[in-house]
């Protein structure tokens, strides 16, 4: 499997405080069925991480993942606050797009706010504009999408491609959040599950064990694999994708 959304580079995010910490991390993501991770610590005001800091501590990281024989791979990326993304330059924005960075086609991880903001769609559009490729981060946790999903369903059909956190699909950030995410899943908006993984307790490694949890496991090679895949190699992902967690469809729900 791979996972597009995890906070796996240590002391520079809220993510693991020491490389002990990251080499724990990365031998979760390992133990539950994790191959591949995009390293995506947030880049914004209060963490203004930028491309060469995470490549450099990247790079470090597979050195000491190496010299352990962890074989986790780790690729570079960032979870960008979208108001500080849109004042930066369209190369620096390019060069933290999830994979090596800077490449032809690459998507840039969005974090969808955590509180209400304004004008969170117009800012999305201009990234769009600006010729951005968008996977916008657990938008099933934001009031901003939770009051306005139709919001949502419009920005997909104009480009933007959607991370579902594996933790909301099984209840772990709540009730709410539960219903936002399946509402995402059964409307053909989920595109990729990811842990958004933390640390090895709390926020914890792994897909896995939470779409079991919620009777979508056989989503996971959709979800997990198949376009996190094609997203990682800059191609194409469908708008919708529809019914993963039984008939394993991509596109338009069949008719009759």
């Amino acid at each position: 499997m791979i996972d597009l959304h995890c906070h796996l580079l240590p002391g520079i995010d809220d993510g693991p405080a020491t490389v002990a910490d990251a080499v724990a991390q990365a031998r979760g993501h390992l133990l539950v069925g994790v191959t591949t991770v995009a390293a995506t610590p947030h880049a914004g005001p209060s963490m203004p991480n930028d491309a060469d800091g995470i490549r450099r501590t990247t790079d470090a990281l597979r050195s000491e993942l190496a010299a352990r024989d962890v074989a986790l791979e780790v690729v570079t990326g960032a979870e960008v606050d979208l108001a500080w993304g849109l004042d930066l330059d369209d190369r620096t924005l390019s060069a933290m797009t999830l994979g090596y960075g800077g490449g032809s086609g690459g998507s840039l991880l969005v974090e969808a706010p955590l509180r209400l903001q304004p004008h969170v769609a117009l800012g999305i559009r201009e990234l769009l504009v600006r010729g951005h490729r968008v996977l916008l981060a657990h938008p099933e946790r934001s009031p901003v999408f939770h009051r306005e999903p139709k919001a949502l369903a419009a920005l997909v059909k104009e480009g933007v491609r959607v991370q579902v956190t594996a933790g909301a699909l099984s209840g772990r950030f709540g009730g709410t959040v539960q219903r936002h995410s399946r509402a995402l899943v059964d409307a053909g908006l989920c595109h990729v599950v990811a842990s958004d993984a933390h640390d090895v307790r709390r926020r914890h490694p792994g897909m896995a064990d939470d779409l079991r949890a919620a009777g979508l496991e056989n989503g996971a090679a959709i979800w997990c694999d198949e376009i996190p895949s094609a997203i990682l190699a800059g191609a194409d992902v469908p708008a919708v994708v529809y019914d993963v967690g039984r008939r394993r469809r991509f596109g338009r729900r069949p008719r009759g």
